[in-house]
């Protein structure tokens, strides 16, 4: 009765497991998903026969050992990630483009130095209502939908496999909802936040993917580089947006600043979360919050008002504190952006050129695996 006890405890964590990787890289779950099924369901031999042992080669092969990566390749770091970075320079440069150079600078310091920007009430409460309302209609029809929904009880799952009452499950995410819902769209690339990108990365910028939270995802440290990788690996941000005022109690965003210049985790295959990988997202976490208190840096809360805009670098360690409130709602649309050198593609269809949405100077990819559902909620197209 024991083992059998611990060896649910053991499914259980890592079905866990496995739903935090889905809602970042869905396919290497379904891989781990695969190989898990294979080995649980693979009977245990009875006497087996002896297996001879293989004859003793003279030059045993050679397995191909790929090389570690375990930093971002110095020539291709965003120019705010060189040391050299003239930030006034570059300012003075923009000449009359920029209303106030000077809260430029300040941003452009607190992305360098600290690995975030907040930008107060960047977003109209028209837009984020638009897209509540959207998001509302999603989970009451949702039998008519294939958009996916990432849930701790089901994986994930188009919302036609959900009903209506599932929706109040917590942690579950709505993904990728900016290719359905205009109003997703206008606020992944509305002009500030844009705007903003293109300072940071001084090269066109692409959405790449979005989160839509109902309540707190209570997600353990992490930084995101080591799940959502484009082909430039530090070409990497990410926005959060509030959609409502966030109490303490909802498990509101944690952050570490600074944090995005400590040493990168060896997941014992190089700093990508792979099928090879030997080590997980909990030794992650210790990673990062070891190398936190080493270097004095304190975990700091995020409480936005609805319509401010966290911007924070691929590497900054972020984590969903612990809900104190149950029932209290976190609501919050997360969109990961690169640039479209690192990013040519969709990650749903890599290596096939993507259809293209632009707008404010910023590019969309349609998604490929439901083009009948894009831009299926109109709302924000009348904002």
């Amino acid at each position: 009765m024991m083992r059998e006890f611990l060896k649910q405890r053991v499914l259980d964590a890592g079905r866990l497991a496995l739903q935090k990787v889905e809602q970042y890289n869905p396919g290497l779950a379904q891989r781990l998903r695969q190989e898990a099924k294979q080995i649980l369901g693979r009977p245990a031999a009875v006497n087996p026969a002896p297996v001879a042992a293989p004859p003793v080669a003279s030059e045993p092969p050679r397995a191909e050992v790929k090389p570690k990566i375990m930093e971002f390749e110095p020539a291709t770091l965003p120019w705010l990630d060189k040391p050299e970075a003239d930030i006034e320079g570059y300012v003075k440069g923009l000449g009359g483009a920029v209303e106030n150079p000077e809260e430029l600078i300040g941003q452009l310091r607190s992305w360098r130095d600290n690995g975030f920007v907040i930008l107060p009430r960047a977003i109209e409460p028209e837009l984020i209502d638009a897209l509540l309302a959207d998001v509302d209609e999603l989970f009451t029809n949702c039998s008519k939908y294939s958009i996916l929904i990432n849930s701790e009880s089901k994986g994930i799952r188009p919302a036609r496999d959900f009903k209506p009452e599932d929706f109040t499950e917590h942690h579950s995410r709505v993904l990728d909802f900016h290719n359905n819902s205009i109003a997703g769209k206008r606020i992944s690339l509305h002009p500030k936040l844009v705007k903003m990108l293109e300072h940071i990365f001084r090269e066109p910028i692409v959405a790449m993917q979005s989160l839509t939270f109902t309540y707190g995802s209570e997600q353990t440290t992490h930084a995101d580089y080591a799940y959502v990788v484009p082909r430039i690996p530090s070409h990497l941000a990410a926005t959060w947006v509030a959609l409502e005022d966030i109490k303490l109690e909802a498990g509101p965003l944690g952050y570490f600043p600074g944090s995005h210049h400590l040493p990168k985790f060896d997941f014992g295959n190089g700093i990508f979360l792979t099928p090879e990988s030997t080590k997980n997202e909990f030794h992650f976490r210790d990673h990062l919050e070891a190398q936190c208190r080493k270097a004095g840096i304190e975990r700091q809360i995020y409480l936005p008002k609805k319509g401010d805009v966290f911007v924070w670098h691929g590497s900054l360690a972020h984590q969903g504190s612990p809900q104190l409130t149950p029932g209290l709602t976190r609501k919050a649309f997360v969109t990961h952006y690169s640039t479209v050198r690192a990013y040519p593609y969709d990650r749903r269809q890599d290596g096939v050129e993507p259809k293209k949405h632009y707008l404010n100077g910023g590019v969309i990819y349609s998604n490929p695996k439901n083009p009948k559902e894009e831009d299926i909620f109109t709302r924000g197209g009348k904002v």
